[in-house]
């Protein structure tokens, strides 16, 4: 299982600023009592630092009528130990998204640009290949709901860090391909960002970066944050760190629009306290809600609803909104609670610890809720879910789609006003509560995550967040799941059965027996080991889009592994109807190892041959 879940990781490497699925941070939450001081909440946040080995965390609480408390706790960079203050600048990752959602909307409230309007009269060189007849549209693009696949591997950096988003777009033309009819379901895609600022460029005459710079982030009184590292900035910027004392390299990302924002907590209070008193010196209140809510999906969202970028969080007591990111070496959460009228901003300078991420940030919440009345959300009535299981169905990365779709499902069965799930593999089940609006919540969770509704042909879907998943059949999709995991185990044990007989053979002084039908599967299971490691070193290098030793590696290990696996299959019939065949029982842990390589090989198929610096 090990080297299965790092395959799965594998699948999805690439630097944090795009790895790193944001909307899933607000599912994870821990109860804390709040801090009496910001005195100690400070030393609070220092333990789990301490612990956790984050370096430092910008920090903003924000009231309604402004902040309550800018500062930092921890140090921007270990080898000087500068610490962290309010003006110290983080990479923020995808909290960009908020500025372009709101440079759009303003755009549209002047009558410059549609939300509404096929994206390709908007912006005739998107590259977008699209075989259905819906066309994609801008707001679909910033909902995520356009069918897009997330960033390659070959456009995931950049060396300019003025790289407009035509030559973003341009890089990889092959990676414009809508997957499924467009207003259909949720998938995040950093790409969509990308397409909205090439947009904002067309309808503005001007750099998207600009034009937000002078219509957004200058009236919001955020004129010292930028999209390019200055020397300003490069002054005050702290230190990503990828491990405890690991030095991220800061490199530029060719999608800027999805996630190259620098600012610092002083800066993000300002978007904070903007959100809280509803100002409308960049767009109206009308625009505002638009920026809250979904509105291209034919079915009712959740409470995580994604808007343009703008989504939910039901994992405190308190509903809240805004968004997270994360970018090598920073992760940052800016949340909004409109009931509470307060909100908070955290900016970290380490990503190798979700603990602290949500640690930290349940802290400023119960610091910033202390006193305050939070109503419980009111019990509803549970209705059918529709279907018995429910299929993944809408994977962010089509490199790793085979192994989303193949390991990730749900079954459900409703208990009175509950729902009880159960996951495709594993034992983490859940019982969810009927909400108020017809949904499901998690016990702890502040409003509806989980929604069971029909799509446009009236087949039961499941709505997790982002996530979206079809009624399918239990036993059929379990069987399967159960099979490639039966193959990655067997596979593991290949090589050792090859040691195990290689030194019986050595005791004996004899010679091993049909040694192919032994050591082909072996070599399999040897290149099964291996990818993941090389994805892991590729990554930590961050060289997907290089064509260097590692990348030349895993695209050979691939061929490799498929070609192990089709001679270990010849070799398994030969030996089966040799006159010379080992005894049955010899044979059969063999013949099992290079069924699961055959297995193995068809259902990653689409990775033989894979050159990451291509794709």
């Amino acid at each position: 299982m090990r080297i299965l879940l790092l395959a799965v990781i594998a699948a999805c490497a690439e630097p944090a600023v795009v790895t790193l699925d944001e909307p899933s941070l607000p599912l994870a939450s821990v109860s804390v009592e709040a801090p009496t001081s910001i005195e100690e909440l400070r030393e609070r946040i220092q333990l789990v630092l301490d612990r956790e080995g984050i370096p430092g965390v910008g920090i903003a609480l924000v009231g309604r009528d402004g902040p309550i408390w800018v500062g930092g706790v921890g140090v921007a960079e270990l080898t000087t130990r500068r610490p962290v203050d309010g003006d110290s600048v983080f990479r923020v990752g995808s909290i960009t998204k908020s500025i372009v959602g709101l440079g759009a909307m303003r755009l549209a409230e002047q009558g410059k640009l549609s939300l509404d309007r096929p994206l390709d009269e908007l912006v005739p060189d998107t590259g977008i290949v699209n075989r259905w007849q819906t066309p994609v549209t801008l707001a679909q693009c910033l909902e995520h709901t356009a069918g897009l696949d997330d960033i390659h591997m070959n456009e995931l950096f950049a060396d300019d860090d003025a790289m407009s988003p035509a030559a973003a777009l341009a890089i990889n033309k092959r990676a414009r391909v809508i997957r499924w009819e467009p207003g259909t379901r949720n998938s995040y895609s950093n790409v969509g960002y990308t397409l909205a600022a090439r947009a904002i460029e067309v309808a503005s005459g001007e750099p998207f970066d600009v034009y937000l710079k002078q219509e957004v982030l200058v009236p919001l009184g955020m004129g010292e944050a930028d999209f390019r590292r200055t020397p300003s900035l490069a002054a005050r910027l702290a230190t990503g760190y990828s491990d405890r004392g690991r030095v991220a390299e800061f490199r530029p990302i060719p999608h800027r629009g999805a996630g190259a924002l620098l600012a610092s907590a002083t800066d993000l209070a300002k978007l904070v306290q903007f959100w809280l008193v509803r100002d409308t010196r960049v767009v109206s209140a009308a625009g505002l809600e638009r920026i809250e809510h979904a509105r291209t999906l034919p079915y009712r969202s959740t409470d995580l609803e994604y808007g343009l970028g703008n989504y939910g969080d039901v994992s405190q007591p308190a509903r809240g909104r805004g968004h997270d990111g994360g970018i090598d070496g920073f992760l940052s959460s800016l949340r909004y609670f409109p009931d509470l009228g307060v909100g908070y901003v955290m900016l970290l300078n380490g990503t190798h610890s979700l603990r602290a991420f949500i640690e930290i940030r349940s802290l400023l919440f119960a610091y910033l809720a202390r006193g305050k009345a939070v109503a419980q959300p009111p019990v509803g009535v549970s209705q059918p879910p529709g279907a018995e299981f429910f299929a993944f169905a809408s994977p962010r990365n089509q490199v790793s789609a085979f192994i989303d779709t193949t390991l990730s499902g749900w079954r459900v069965h409703a208990r009175g006003d509950e729902v009880h799930v159960d996951p495709l593999l594993g034992s983490h089940s859940v019982d969810l509560v009927a909400t108020a609006d017809g949904g499901y919540r998690l016990p702890w969770e502040s409003g509806t995550s989980v929604r069971f509704a029909h799509d446009r042909d009236g087949k039961p879907i499941m709505i997790v967040g982002l996530l979206y998943a079809e009624a399918a059949s239990w036993w059929p999709a379990r069987l399967r799941a159960l099979a490639i995991v039966a193959s990655m185990i067997l596979l593991q044990l290949a090589p050792l059965l090859l040691g195990v007989k290689l030194g019986l053979a050595a005791i004996r002084r004899g010679r091993l027996l049909a040694p192919g039908l032994t050591a082909w599967p072996a070599i399999a299971g040897l290149c099964v080991v291996a990818l993941p490691r090389l994805f892991e070193a590729a990554g930590e290098r961050q060289v997907f889009g290089e064509r260097n030793a590692l990348t030349i590696a895993i695209c050979a290990t691939t061929w490799l592994f498929a070609f192990a696996a089709s001679i270990s299959l010849w070799a398994t019939v030969r030996w089966t109807f040799s006159r010379e065949r080992p005894a049955f029982g010899d044979r059969l842990l063999p013949t099992m190892c290079a069924i699961a390589a055959v297995v193995i090989a068809v259902w990653a198929h689409s990775w033989i041959g894979l050159r990451t610096w291509a794709y």
